[in-house]
């Protein structure tokens, strides 16, 4: 499966079928997450930085080297936009993207589980030359009923997910915890601001809790 493949399937099989104003919910495959307008990497040669600033009307120095020119890229990107996310929305589809590496919320792990019990239950020969004939009657078998429990195990799981991480909705506060009074321009000497940056805290979140952690 590449992009190409699954944009046809997509077109041909699945948008004519779906209802309108619908969300289809994807893992993050290769093959689902081609960029429709990809911006440079640290890798990519300095032209095409230099092109892809021009064609976006960023200025910058013709003289920059590529570790100048990628801090540009970098804050000047936008946010990544997916071919397949776009034909969806052409057609009034919304798509929503799992977590990364959550195979336990994509219901679709549950059912080709369901497939394989039911072939190997079917497969009482351990015949090779059955195997096709037997998933075929697997994969018809399954009926919406099937999918609805799978959802709602998919459900549950969320909920777990959530409770486990005390970020249950309507159920938060956020508390910030202050590391010490912050030093004012004139507690710094000249002789330490070289070092102000390399002593500052940084990457400090604020830390979530939530009604049952008070």
């Amino acid at each position: 499966m590449d992009t190409d493949n699954f944009v046809k399937w997509l077109k041909e099989k699945l948008i004519p079928n779906l209802p309108p104003n619908g969300i289809v919910v994807i893992d993050n495959a290769p093959y689902h997450s081609r960029q429709s307008i990809k911006a440079p990497t640290s890798a990519s040669l300095k032209a095409d930085m230099q092109n892809w600033l021009r064609d976006n009307n960023i200025p910058f120095d013709e003289k920059m080297t590529k570790k100048e020119l990628y801090p540009i890229i970098l804050r000047t990107k936008p946010p990544k936009k997916y071919v397949v996310d776009e034909l969806m929305q052409e057609h009034g589809q919304e798509i929503v993207r799992l977590p990364p590496y959550h195979c336990d919320l994509n219901p679709i792990e549950y059912i080709w589980n369901l497939v394989k019990q039911r072939v190997a239950d079917k497969n009482v020969n351990q015949s090779e030359k059955e195997i096709e004939k037997l998933t075929r009657d697997a994969l018809s078998s399954i009926t919406p009923s099937d999918w609805k429990k799978e959802v709602k195990h998919i459900e549950r799981l969320q909920r777990e997910y959530w409770e486990k991480d005390h970020l249950e909705e309507n159920n938060v506060r956020e508390i910030i915890i202050s590391l010490g009074e912050e030093s004012s321009d004139s507690d710094i000497s000249d002789g330490d601001s070289d070092n102000e940056e390399e002593d500052s805290m940084t990457g400090i979140e604020p830390i979530v809790y939530s009604d049952d952690d008070l």
